[in-house]
């Protein structure tokens, strides 16, 4: 019996054939997502091929975005992670949607970075709410000159992964021993957005160059570090440019095991504080395209979430992402609280998904490995 269904499974006309052996037209989001689950992860993407899928109908989209994310995912499965801004303001970058720019007058008063009890306390307190990823932030154009400050977050670190979660950072720009020394510590991701297409970008950041995004991307990589990338949708940037983002995600020589996808909150005082909000159909044409090119990869539905009912986040989840921010603010700006996700996880029955440490060593915090020395 079980030869026979297995023969009937292999006989069985793909579903893009069989809609054209019937004479439906097919679209490249059913084409392609078939192709990913029969054939896996692949870098070598042309542009066309990702705008295809992008430009497909949108309930194709959702529903074969829906289909990879349950072939190579636990699909009701969730990562819950918190962001802590843990030193605000002041930085010298000019990006056009930065609050935390000095160069623009928010409002936000540049603070020195949260000392260390600060900060742990915030992580325990994310824990017990049931984030697994703890990410701390630093307004910082580089760490380039801040050895103190480093040596500061490389104790962090060991402390939270000796609390069991999962660590990311987002400093800036690293050098390659850097990116080393936050291996050792027990860092587990690296965020550094791309934040737009490499066309649109300078009409966003002149302060940094796309060529020196991508070279922290192969030295978090090169350490055997986690890395987080993805983008801002809502800058005024063209539908081109969003797929010519996830076109440079999607064929890097490893896809991002993190891709968050931010829609834009609009910040007085920033040059972009009268750009139009970003509806939710343009957020599940992202997060769906994004499952269908980088299937294995953990798609954060990010900032701008807080401005999404929770049926509209539903269709998110369905169109696959599978992560998200959680707590009260994404570093200076507002997000959706511990008490709204966990109502959120019981309606729609999503269930929190585990830390990861695979492949990695276990990081015991400098005063437990101390401990452990007297009590041997």
């Amino acid at each position: 019996m079980l030869l026979i269904r297995s023969l009937r499974s292999r006989l069985r006309p793909p579903a893009a054939a069989a809609a054209a052996a019937a004479g439906i037209s097919t679209s490249a989001a059913a084409a392609e997502a078939e192709r990913t689950i029969r054939e896996g992860p692949r870098n070598d993407w042309g542009r066309n091929e990702i705008k295809a899928i992008y430009d497909s109908p949108i309930l194709d989209l959702l529903f074969h975005g829906a289909q990879v994310h349950r072939n190579v995912h636990k699909f009701r499965e969730v990562q819950q992670c918190t962001l802590l801004s843990i030193k605000t303001g002041g930085c010298s970058e000019d990006c056009s949607y930065c609050p935390q720019s000095s160069r623009y007058d928010t409002g936000l008063k540049a603070q020195k970075m949260m000392n260390k009890d600060t900060v742990l306390e915030a992580a325990k307190k994310a824990k017990e709410a049931g984030s697994t990823r703890f990410c701390m932030g630093a307004a910082w154009r580089d760490t380039i000159g801040r050895k103190t400050n480093f040596n500061q977050i490389l104790e962090y670190i060991k402390e939270i992964r000796g609390m069991g979660m999962e660590v990311c950072c987002t400093l800036g720009m690293l050098e390659k021993q850097q990116a080393a020394e936050l291996k050792k510590a027990g860092l587990t991701a690296y965020n550094h957005n791309l934040d737009t297409s490499r066309e649109y970008y300078p009409n966003i950041i002149t302060t940094r160059s796309y060529d020196e995004r991508l070279e922290t991307l192969q030295y978090v990589r090169e350490a055997g570090i986690n890395v987080c990338s993805g983008g801002i949708i809502g800058l005024g940037e063209a539908e081109e440019d969003r797929v010519g983002l996830l076109h440079t995600l999607a064929t890097l020589p490893m896809h991002p095991e993190s891709v968050p996808i931010n829609a834009l909150i609009a910040v007085k005082g920033t040059p972009l504080q009268d750009q139009k909000p970003v509806e939710i159909w343009e957020m599940i044409r992202m997060i769906a395209t994004a499952r269908i090119v980088m299937p294995k990869a953990m798609v954060r539905l990010s900032a701008g979430r807080v401005r999404f009912s929770m049926p509209e986040q539903a269709l998110c989840f369905l169109a696959g992402a599978n992560s998200i921010f959680t707590g009260e603010k994404l570093l200076t700006t507002p997000n959706n609280d511990f008490d709204a996700d966990q109502l959120m996880f019981k309606i729609l029955g999503l269930t929190p998904k585990a830390p990861s440490f695979a492949d990695e060593e276990e990081v015991v915090p400098e005063h437990q490995r101390s401990e452990q020395a007297i009590s041997m």
